[in-house]
């Protein structure tokens, strides 16, 4: 099954908007909005920062329900995903909107547009699924855009696939309220979180947003039994000092432990940082290099061709586990979970004869 193969099946329309989760209702006909850390407050007629939560009559609609604007077949590598049923096809999602403002974001066709314009396919939270089954995809995953926003449709779908036997990721920025979060993770069974830097000034004026949310979803959805992965994307000259990637490292081995996989992902000039050159491949072996050598015993190289960086290796051995060939696996010698040293890899991997 290729990249970005299109999803088969019929499309039906479902009737009317979706009315939100996540709100309260203030003074004046405003409306407090309690999905992510930014608390819109959305005057009447008004949509919140990430343009798909409206305040129509003094109730929050989310305008995405069940119409995302992306739906393609995926290998699972390609969220990246490396110790979570590797090797095999995802059904991924997304919609129109994004809760941050990244200056350097890879997706912003969608992101960063509204609802109205971008062309939105109808597809109910059992149809979803369906596409998942139909395609052979025994996973589903919300992705291209911040799924956060449209938690209310994840929750669905979420809930349609847990009956059916169909695994759930989330690729996500992380930038949720703790209330939202037991809701929506409740359901999920995997996450690819970006951590984007490790200073409140990058965030700041990069992503618009702030760190410390962030910081605090990643041992939760651990504490919640969520697979996690973590992915930075290393841009030149505003994240990618190796100081700043030591200390990333030892947080993530403090508060998530040697066995997290982290991933450092190249930066290519998009969006409004077309004036920043791409992230040199020296770039990306040093940050591998330093979490390593802090303890980290699963960290990778993303978005450019290194056998190395993106291999799978055994811990206790050092010997190679799986191979890949950027988004595609061509060898995994992991049986039942374990190395055949008997060394245990952390992760949830398909049978052997998946493979």
């Amino acid at each position: 099954m290729s990249d970005n193969q299109t999803v088969t099946g019929s499309i039906d329309r479902p009737e009317g908007m979706q009315e939100a989760r996540w709100w309260r209702p203030e003074e004046e006909g405003r409306i407090l909005c309690t999905l992510c850390p930014r608390y819109c407050r959305i005057g009447e007629g008004q949509a919140g920062f990430c343009f798909i939560r409206k305040n129509i009559g003094g109730t929050l609609y989310s305008l995405a329900y069940a119409q995302p604007c992306a739906i393609n077949v995926d290998p699972i590598e390609k969220k990246p995903l490396f110790h979570y049923m590797p090797g095999t096809p995802i059904l991924s999602m997304g919609t129109a909107g994004c809760n941050m403002g990244c200056k350097f974001c890879q997706n912003w066709e969608i992101s960063k547009s509204r609802e109205d314009q971008v062309r939105s396919r109808l597809l109910t939270p059992s149809q979803a699924v369906a596409a998942a089954i139909d395609n052979d995809c025994p996973s589903l995953a919300y992705t291209y855009n911040e799924p956060t926003i449209w938690g209310e449709y994840v929750v669905d779908i979420s809930k349609v696939a847990r009956r059916r036997g169909i695994k759930t990721v989330m690729v996500t920025n992380g930038y949720v309220t703790e209330e939202a979060l037991a809701d929506i993770y409740g359901w999920i069974d995997a996450a690819n979180v970006d951590l984007k830097g490790f200073t409140e000034g990058f965030y700041r004026k990069i992503t618009l947003t702030h760190l410390e949310p962030v910081l605090k979803t990643l041992p939760l959805l651990k504490s919640m039994g969520v697979w996690v992965e973590v992915t930075t994307l290393l841009i030149p000259g505003l994240n990618d000092d190796m100081g700043e990637i030591r200390e990333l490292s030892r947080w993530i081995l403090e508060h998530l432990g040697p066995e997290q996989p982290l991933h450092f992902t190249a930066f290519h000039p998009d969006f409004r940082l077309l004036d920043v050159h791409a992230t040199p491949h020296e770039t990306l072996h040093e940050a591998r290099r330093v979490a390593r050598e802090t303890g980290l015993r699963y960290v990778y190289e993303g978005n450019v061709m290194c056998d190395e960086g993106s291999t799978t290796w055994c811990p206790s051995c050092g010997e190679p586990l799986i191979l890949r060939s950027w988004h595609r696996v061509i060898k995994n010698r992991i049986v039942d979970g374990a190395c055949p040293c008997g060394r245990r890899i952390a992760g949830f991997f398909p049978p052997a004869s998946a493979h």
